[in-house]
């Protein structure tokens, strides 16, 4: 009878208890909950992995460890008030299952079981316009959605105030796009959330969509200066162009008006040379 009740209370004195998921961040440090009662007095605290037959950490007396395990090494911290396990540098590798077993009191034990599931931390997604046109009195806009992180899921919604149209198109290789058609001359609000699974990150987007009204040129002194230079630039630039299309045209009547002007100088000279000989000048 007295070794019955003395395994029933050594069965009592070890207390399973499942902590659940924790979620940590690539790069980031994850803290694991040894799920201790505050009012606990601990002497011994091991954490261990892969079926409780691999230390990581341990602390016992004065006395404790974290350099068990090498693929741990320099980036545990132990709580020895209340158990709880800091992992830095989070990396792909952690996650998995994380089992603690505590000693308190009066030699009574717990064993906790944490699983850590690593991922990457969502930023807000970028948010950008890729189409925009008023037609038949609306605007019709498309916006895409997108982010860096893989896997990821999209989600759109408008302001509650919003009474166009709106469809999302088919997401894909992490890009999400919405069109949209309302009517001018007002600010509308989307948002575009993105998602892993673990976690949401939002981007809030606000566009606006106006009626197009003919621009004034710029006036200055009563003139358009504007259209003046553009004139004259042209002017210039079709004077060029002539002047290329005609220039053997241009050479040719310059060659024919130099050689006709030789001609008269030689004959007026001729002619003064005759009037002062007396010798007969005979002409060709």
């Amino acid at each position: 009878m007295i070794r019955v009740e003395l395994l029933v209370l050594s069965l009592l004195t070890v207390l399973p208890v499942v902590m659940g998921d924790t979620i940590g961040y690539l790069g980031e440090s994850v803290t694991l909950s040894s799920g201790a009662n505050p009012s606990w007095h601990i002497t011994k605290i091991t954490w261990s992995i892969y079926n409780n037959d691999t230390w990581i950490a341990t602390f016992k007396g004065k006395n404790r460890n974290t350099e068990w395990f090498g693929p741990f090494k320099g980036r545990l911290s132990i709580n020895t008030s209340s158990g709880d396990l800091e992992i830095r540098d989070v990396r792909r590798g952690d996650d998995m299952v994380y089992s603690v077993l505590l000693t308190h009191g009066q030699g009574e034990q717990q064993i906790s079981k944490v699983r850590l599931t690593v991922t990457e931390r969502l930023i807000e997604p970028s948010v950008r316009k890729v189409f925009s046109v008023l037609k038949d009195g609306y605007c019709v806009m498309a916006l895409q959605c997108s982010s860096t992180v893989k896997d990821t899921s999209f989600s759109w919604e408008p302001e509650a105030s919003f009474d166009g149209s709106f469809w999302r198109g088919s997401p894909n290789a992490n890009i999400s796009v919405v069109w949209s058609s309302y009517s001018p001359n007002r600010n509308v609000t989307f948002i575009c959330t993105a998602s892993n699974g673990l976690t949401n990150a939002s981007r809030v987007v606000r566009e606006t969509c106006q009626d197009e009204q003919p621009k004034p040129d710029v006036v200055v002194d009563g003139e358009t200066r504007v259209p003046g230079i553009i004139k004259l630039l042209l002017g210039f630039l079709f004077g060029c162009l002539l002047t290329y299309i005609f220039r053997e045209s241009l050479t040719c009547l310059s060659i024919r008006f130099n050689k006709r002007r030789s001609i008269n100088q030689v004959g007026a000279t001729l002619s003064g040379f005759e009037k002062k000989s007396s010798l007969p000048i005979e002409r060709s």
